[in-house]
């Protein structure tokens, strides 16, 4: 299903490259066109809904960049009240008017003046479907102009087609258009799977080209004894084989549904991300109760009093760990700790450990060296020689001070 949407604008990273190196034409691009595209709004303010307006504006539209190409006309009495067509952007009710000035139902509920912004029509739609659909009949049995609606009632990117709702075919004869967008020259989405009209508008600014291709098939009746989904379906068949994509079992519904799961899934992720944030962050530094627990500055005091060149809050975030004095003591002696201490730390701890082996008898300085005690009935005696390293470690500092 993923394959029928755009979740991304720009695909690749090449074309994230050359959007880039587009950008200060692109966005003078766009100035410029909005301009043009005020003189647009000013024409359907003046002159009244009909074909020649609609032939004002499709030049007008080209001159900015969204080009409508009518690839072919099977039309032959253009006398159906409804248009139905595949549904690529949020601007097809916009290409179509060009062709075929008709109206197009505002499903969403879009206030008055956006309404007249965009070019839809207030069908009631606010007041719930059965509304929406009674508003279409009247208006189908007593306008001069076509009413435009998408059956697919979502854009796609149009690599298949949605499965179509029935509502529209039970209005009677039906012109069927099929449409196709791309972008020239870069390879860039029409629309995404969650773009709104005025965002595809603004992108249509912004590229060189967008190019619509439109085929205006034959109109089509329903059938003696063939039912309203069965027209549906023929008619969406019609469609899909004019433009050589395959039919899908996916709804609207479906849509719906995964762009609820994407959201999901992209909240999870960004949540995931600041939790391993705050995990990393508050892991470099000691944590508050830490600071505030008696018993573990205590125990930095007894490392401390034994080993008084290493910072605190070295010690403090190896106790962490630990929770034993010896544990740490020996994690210091044998350099595991080194990586939090100051250089000067590393270079006075290195000199205690070579009057270690001065001061000790040689038969015990296998333990003095690079390992503290791990054998219960030898701590003692290792105690006494940390203890030596202690004053050693302060005869040091003294040392150190006077020179």
């Amino acid at each position: 299903m993923e394959s029928l949407f755009n979740v991304n604008r720009i695909p690749d990273s090449r074309t994230k490259l050359m959007t880039a190196l587009y950008f200060p034409f692109g966005l003078a691009l766009v100035i410029i066109r909005l301009f043009i595209t005020l003189h647009a709004l000013l024409v359907t303010c003046l002159l009244p809904k009909c074909a020649a307006t609609s032939f004002i504006l499709k030049t007008i539209f080209g001159v900015i960049g969204i080009q409508v190409i009518i690839q072919e006309d099977g039309r032959k009495d253009k006398d159906a009240k409804v248009i139905v067509s595949n549904h690529v952007s949020n601007l097809d009710h916009m290409i179509i008017d060009f062709i075929i000035a008709n109206i197009t139902p505002d499903i969403v509920g879009l206030s008055s003046f956006m309404q007249w912004l965009t070019g839809f029509k207030d069908f009631g739609s606010s007041k719930g479907a059965d509304v929406l659909e009674d508003n279409i009949k009247k208006f189908v049995g007593e306008s001069k102009f076509p009413v435009l609606l998408h059956p697919e009632k979502a854009t796609t990117n149009g690599a298949g087609l949605l499965k179509f709702m029935s509502f529209p075919f039970s209005l009677g004869k039906v012109q069927p258009v099929a449409l196709q967008a791309t972008r020239w020259p870069m390879t860039m989405a029409v629309t995404t799977l969650t773009s709104n009209i005025y965002q595809d508008f603004l992108w249509s600014l912004f590229v060189p080209y967008t190019i619509y291709k439109v085929k205006l098939l034959p109109e089509e009746e329903c059938r003696e004894g063939e039912s309203v989904e069965e027209f549906a379906e023929r008619v969406r068949k019609n469609i899909a084989d004019s433009l050589g994509v395959p039919l899908t079992e996916f709804t609207w519904s479906d849509k719906q549904e995964l762009v609820k799961r994407l959201e999901e899934e992209e909240k999870a992720r960004r949540q995931e991300e600041q939790r391993k944030a705050m995990q990393k962050s508050t892991e470099s530094l000691p944590s508050n109760r830490s600071v505030s627990d008696p018993e573990l500055q205590r125990m930095v005091q007894q490392v401390q009093d034994v080993l008084p060149d290493i910072p605190a809050p070295a010690i403090l975030k190896d106790l962490e760990k630990t929770r034993e004095v010896d544990q740490t003591i020996t994690n210091i002696l044998e350099g595991k700790v080194l990586s939090e201490t100051t250089e000067q730390s590393k270079s006075n701890l290195m000199d205690i450990r070579k009057k270690i082996n001065l001061d000790i008898a040689p038969s015990q300085q296998k333990y003095g060296d690079t390992t503290f005690h791990r054998v219960a009935s030898n701590r003692m005696l290792s105690l006494e020689e940390l203890w030596k390293i202690g004053l050693l470690g302060r005869n040091l500092k003294t040392l150190h001070v006077h020179m």
